[in-house]
């Protein structure tokens, strides 16, 4: 049985890549022997399967997010830390396939034996046009070096083809299946993702303060789901314009499908998305879906006009017109469910997992 090693910095956020991983795993413990290794507590926020070991080299890492200088310190000093823990639970591990999701955890694997690199598949979570310098500048280092380079949508996929990566159009897994559809009529308009500047919550805000001061809101409310540096910011947004009675910020729920049943509209506001897995999640229950279209992972679920509307992005007047049509408009609501339903439970989980199961046949 071939051993599948998967190295993340932590399983413990309720975030979209730790959903992915987790949703992934779980298959694949069926087939392969799974192991993840973590730098902080050997926890999930995600249910795995129990026969996946997960392994922790007590190393967290800490990010000051407000400092560059800092961020970037601690990043070195964390390498250095854990280098030769990482070096020896791999070698002990003798791992056939070693599965990373960022440019530096990729790195990580590298700076162990070249090796290695022969049996690292890199899995992108981000917009190839999202990245910093420094993230850009460790790509060019280490994705060349990679056996195969997963990409979740066309649009990256394309640009690291162009470059001459070796990289794989793979979509991410469908979370929920068979799900019942949910009742469209609640009136509450659904946000779920981390509380940073990228997902631009507080833009979504913005918008929904508009609609409040226009008195266009009605019955309607607001529900943010999420962690993260900018929560105190928004709290104050929300604060200074009189919203609570209309906004609710609430903490990742492992029970996330009753939070979905409970919503009529799901608005996404990323700057930068890499697949956007979330939204899949929702179009899983039939909720009709808003979304600025970043690069570049919301064009490849949501059907601009048929499950959905997509927005040029940053355009925030366009953005409340057409969330206003859908608060407005139970007749569209109703039609975008339907179609969102139809196009997230046709989902072909089983087209993306031989097309991992290729992959691994390939590493002999």
């Amino acid at each position: 049985m071939k051993k599948i090693l998967v190295y993340i910095d932590s399983m413990s956020p309720a975030g979209g890549i730790e959903r992915v991983i987790s949703n992934l795993t779980n298959v694949w413990s069926n087939k392969y022997k799974v192991f993840i290794i973590v730098k902080d507590r050997p926890y999930s926020f995600y249910e795995l399967d129990p026969r996946i070991s997960i392994l922790s080299l007590d190393s967290p890492l800490r990010l000051n997010m407000d400092n560059q200088f800092s961020r970037i310190f601690n990043l070195i000093r964390n390498i250095s830390f854990t280098h030769n823990k990482l070096k020896k639970n791999v070698k002990k591990i003798d791992p056939d396939i070693i599965y990373t999701a960022n440019p530096v955890n990729s790195l990580e694997i590298c700076l162990l034996e070249r090796n290695y690199s022969k049996i690292l598949i890199i899995s992108e979570h981000g917009s190839k046009l999202g990245y910093n310098r420094i993230y850009n500048f460790i790509k060019k280092i280490v994705y060349p070096m990679a056996f195969k380079i997963s990409v979740p949508t066309t649009l990256d996929t394309k640009l690291y083809k162009e470059e001459g990566l070796p990289a794989v159009f793979i979509p991410h897994l469908s979370t929920f299946r068979n799900q019942e559809k949910t009742v469209i009529d609640n009136k509450n308009i659904l946000n779920i993702g981390r509380l940073t500047k990228d997902k631009q919550q507080l833009e979504l805000l913005m918008i929904w303060n508009s609609i409040v001061k226009d008195s266009q809101q009605g019955d309607w409310k607001l529900r943010i789901v999420g962690r993260g540096e900018e929560k105190d910011r928004l709290l104050t947004y929300i604060k200074d314009n009189n919203l609570s009675n209309t906004v609710e910020i609430s903490d990742p729920s492992k029970n996330v499908d009753v939070i979905f049943k409970s919503a009529s509209i799901f608005a996404f506001t990323s700057r930068f998305e890499g697949f956007g897995m979330v939204l899949l999640e929702a179009m899983s229950f039939g909720i009709p879906c808003i979304s600025f279209d970043c690069p570049s992972g919301p064009r490849d679920i949501i059907d601009d006009g048929i499950n959905g509307y997509l927005i040029e992005d940053r355009n925030l007047k366009k953005y409340k017109k057409k969330l206003l049509e859908l608060m407005n408009n139970c007749e569209l609501r109703d039609r975008f469910s339907n179609e969102s339903f139809m196009k997230a439970n046709s989902w072909n989980n089983n087209e993306i997992l031989k097309k991992w199961d290729d992959i691994f046949t390939s590493l002999r």
